[in-house]
């Protein structure tokens, strides 16, 4: 008896925030802060995804900007180009192994170029842990 292929868009939670690439850094930090979240896609006016922002991202601004005396910086200036991403029909299983040797914690759901939710660690640590449980009721 073969196991059903358990995919990103089963565990997928929808996008609550994402940035325009001209936001500035200073918003950015305060949506994160107040939202509890770890980071965030950067979406052109198409909604197709440009880049990603992280916490990491924005201490490292932060902390630069302290020490040059500036507070001008927005999404484009500090974003991920290119981000990695994952498709709502990939295995979760699959995707498991990219994070073990990759560092996001979150990956934007991308489908014909539109982001359509975010996936994260714990997201995919859940999957795992339902999966094994299912198993051992059999």
């Amino acid at each position: 008896m073969t196991t059903p292929a358990i995919l990103v868009s089963d565990y997928m939670k929808p996008v609550t925030k994402h940035f325009s690439p001209d936001t500035s850094v200073k918003e950015i930090v305060k949506t994160l802060v107040n939202n509890h979240l770890v980071g965030a896609p950067v979406l052109d006016e198409n909604k197709k995804l440009v880049g990603f922002i992280s916490e990491k991202d924005c201490l490292q601004q932060m902390v630069n900007d302290s020490y040059y005396s500036q507070d001008h910086h927005v999404a484009r200036d500090i974003m991920r180009q290119n981000p990695l991403s994952v498709s709502p029909n990939d295995d979760i299983f699959s995707l498991a192994e990219e994070m073990i040797g990759r560092r996001p914690k979150l990956y934007p759901v991308v489908e014909n170029e539109q982001v359509i939710g975010i996936i994260t660690r714990a997201d995919v640590l859940r999957a795992l842990s339902n999966a094994r449980a299912e198993q051992h009721k059999h």
